[in-house]
C-alpha cells in the first residue's frame, strides 16, 4: 500500500462525510480518536469531472451496463507537485474540506477532518483552512461498510465502490410478508360428500428497507398454494389459488374442492409460497433464490349430514326435535 501512486474511488450518488466529536471545530483541541461516518447523498457534477486534464477514465469493468451504478464516475487523487509534500492527496475536483475524501501517504483512504495542530498520525503532516488543521482520518472496514462502500482491487488499482446487494431467501423471510386469504363457499358450512369449494385470495407485497447505505425495494409475489382441509386431506403445492362459485351454485367440482366424508368440525387454511425480488437504488430487478411459505389462518369448516324424515314440531317449539340445531348430525 505505500507504493500505491494512485488511487480511485468508484461513487455515485453516495458519498461520506465526517462528524468528528472527538475533535473541537473552534481550537483544535483533540479528545479520543473515535468519529462517525455520516451518508450523504451528492450528485457529482459533470463538469467538475470534464475539467481533469487527464485522461479520461472508463467505469468500472464490472458494473453491469443496465444498472444504476453504471452512471458512477471514477474519481483519482491528485499528485503532490512537490515530491517531499508529506500531505494526504486530495480527490481530484474535491475542495480542501471536512468530508472530502482523501489519500494518506500510506495508501489507506479516509476523510478530511478537524485535527490538533500536531496531527501526524505517523504518516501525515495536516492542512489549513482559515488556521483550522484538516487530517486525513482513515476510514476502517467497519466505516466503510456502514457507508455502503468496499474496497477492491480491479486491474492492479484499489477501487472503492458501492457495497453489492445480494439477498437471499433469509433476507426475504425477514420481511412482514402476509399470507393468503382463505375462504370457503358458504363457510362455515357444508355437507357431508359434497364438493365444497375452497380458494385463496393473495397479492404482489413490496417492501423498502436500507441496507448498507443503499435503498433496497422488495417484492414478494404468490407463486404457489397447498390447500389443508384439516381431515387429512391436502393439496399441492399448485400455481392456482382457485376461484368463487357464487351462491346459487351447489355440489360443483372445481380444482380446488374437496370432499369430507364424516361429518364434523374441522380446520381449514392454505399456505403460500413466495418468490422475492429485490431492487437497489432504483436499479434492475433481481430474482432471489428460493422462495417463503407463509401459512394463512385455520378456517372453521362444519360439516354437517343429510337425513329425510317426517316432524310433528318446528323447533321453536321444540328445541331437542330431531333435525334442530343440538341435536346428532
Amino acid at each position: 500500500m505505500k507504493q500505491l501512486l494512485s488511487l480511485v474511488l468508484c461513487i455515485g450518488a453516495i458519498s461520506l462525510g465526517v462528524v468528528t466529536p472527538a475533535f473541537s471545530q473552534s481550537s483544535g483541541e483533540a479528545g479520543s480518536d473515535d468519529f462517525k461516518v455520516r451518508i450523504k447523498k451528492d450528485i457529482l457534477k459533470n463538469e467538475a469531472m470534464s475539467s481533469r486534464k487527464s485522461e479520461p477514465v472508463a467505469v468500472h469493468e464490472e458494473v453491469p451496463g443496465d444498472s444504476a451504478a453504471s452512471a458512477m464516475k471514477l474519481i483519482q487523487f491528485k499528485e503532490h507537485k512537490n515530491p517531499e509534500d508529506k500531505r494526504a492527496r486530495l480527490a481530484e475536483g474535491a475542495s480542501l474540506q471536512t468530508g472530502s475524501y482523501c489519500l494518506a501517504s500510506d495508501g489507506t483512504l479516509g476523510t478530511m477532518g478537524v485535527v490538533p495542530a500536531d496531527w501526524g498520525d505517523g504518516s501525515d503532516t495536516p492542512y489549513y483552512n482559515n488556521g483550522v488543521p484538516l487530517g486525513c482520518i482513515a476510514l476502517n472496514p467497519d466505516e466503510l461498510e456502514g457507508a455502503g462502500l468496499e474496497l477492491v482491487e480491479v486491474n492492479g488499482e484499489m477501487v472503492v465502490q458501492p457495497i453489492r446487494i445480494q439477498l437471499t431467501v433469509e433476507d426475504l423471510q425477514s420481511f412482514p410478508i402476509t399470507p393468503a386469504d382463505a375462504h370457503q363457499e358458504r363457510a362455515p358450512h357444508t355437507l357431508k360428500n359434497y364438493n365444497t369449494n375452497f380458494w385463496a385470495d393473495a397479492s404482489v407485497q413490496e417492501f423498502q428497507r436500507e441496507i448498507a447505505g443503499q435503498q433496497v425495494q422488495v417484492r414478494a409475489t404468490p407463486v404457489s398454494y397447498s390447500f389443508v382441509y384439516g381431515d387429512g386431506g391436502q393439496l399441492g403445492p399448485v400455481s392456482y389459488a382457485g376461484y368463487q362459485l357464487g351462491e346459487d351454485v351447489w355440489d360443483e367440482e372445481t380444482p380446488t374442492s374437496h370432499k369430507y366424508t364424516v361429518p364434523g368440525d374441522y380446520q381449514f387454511s392454505v399456505v403460500t409460497g413466495y418468490r422475492g425480488e429485490f431492487s437497489v437504488d432504483g436499479g434492475p430487478w433481481e430474482v432471489i433464490d428460493g422462495t417463503v411459505e407463509r401459512p394463512s389462518e385455520g378456517q372453521l369448516v362444519r360439516v354437517w349430514r343429510t337425513q329425510v324424515g317426517l316432524v310433528a314440531d318446528d323447533c321453536s317449539a321444540a328445541q331437542g326435535a330431531w333435525g334442530c340445531t343440538g341435536t346428532d348430525r
